[in-house]
């Protein structure tokens, strides 16, 4: 449903916590920042939404969406210090198959 869903699994059933809505695609990869203080979400598929969409965990916002990418974004990883993103994109059809890396604070492709 092009949404992400937040949990709290801390007793002893799950909570929704809220859903976080804004891809115009299929999501593909969720992750937390280390700091927990960030959501990354990738997302791509039939209506071409590439992107990747940073989230703050506390407002339930989004923060920012990064847009560099040519085919469906399959995964993001935060770096250890929460102040980076990697996302990769591409399949066997597709002529993107990068790796991009991005400031979260930012938003700006740094390689």
């Amino acid at each position: 449903d092009k949404t992400v869903k937040l949990w709290d699994l801390s007793g002893g059933t799950p909570v929704e916590k809220g859903t976080l809505t804004g891809h115009s695609d299929w999501v593909r990869c969720v992750v937390w920042s280390p700091d927990g203080e960030f959501v990354a979400s990738a997302s791509g598929g039939t209506r071409n939404d590439k992107t990747v969409k940073i989230w703050r965990v506390a407002t339930m916002e989004e923060a920012g969406t990064l847009k560099g990418h040519s085919a469906a974004v399959n995964s993001v990883a935060f770096f250890p210090d929460s102040k980076y993103v990697a996302s990769g994109s591409g399949d066997l059809y597709s002529s993107d198959n990068s790796v991009c890396i991005w400031e979260v604070a930012t938003g700006k492709e740094v390689c």
